[in-house]
């Protein structure tokens, strides 16, 4: 888990505006496991600071993925945020829409993208694996 201490420590020498909301958002972001669309990050920060706004968390957001903190995960429902920049695969349920980090084949992604580039004449700047099917949870109310 990343402290406050922590995001400042990492935010403050990009010349980020740090307010106590964006500290709320960047953690709420960084600390998630379960990738948060923004309604959730709004929804999350809120508990704590009942005044933010959806236009300071989409702001906030913005700034954080050009600082290169978080990443934006388009899909067709919604977008969702990812504090894991480092290459792995990601797991979304067609149920109920949760998308989590594979615990497993992160040095296979990463090699795959080595290997595209040595191997095309294609220069990788990013990738993105996703996987799709059903989680435990909807996967045993899909078989019941």
């Amino acid at each position: 888990m990343t402290t406050q201490g922590q995001l400042v420590d990492k935010l403050r020498p990009l010349g980020i505006r740090l307010t106590p909301q964006r500290l709320a958002i960047a953690e709420v972001v960084v600390n998630s496991a379960d990738h948060p669309s923004v309604k959730e990050i709004y929804e999350r920060v809120q508990a704590f600071f009942p005044y933010v706004t959806i236009a300071t968390v989409y702001s906030t957001l913005t700034v954080l993925e050009q600082a290169g903190i978080v990443r934006e995960l388009p899909f067709q429902r919604q977008s969702r945020y990812d504090a894991n920049l480092d290459p792995h695969a990601n797991l979304v349920c067609l149920g109920c829409g949760t998308v989590v980090d594979a615990d497993m084949g992160q040095e296979i992604v990463a090699e795959l993208g080595k290997l595209v580039a040595q191997e095309s004449d294609f220069e990788v700047s990013s990738q993105r694996v996703d996987f799709y099917g059903w989680c435990s949870g909807c996967g045993a109310r899909k078989a019941s």
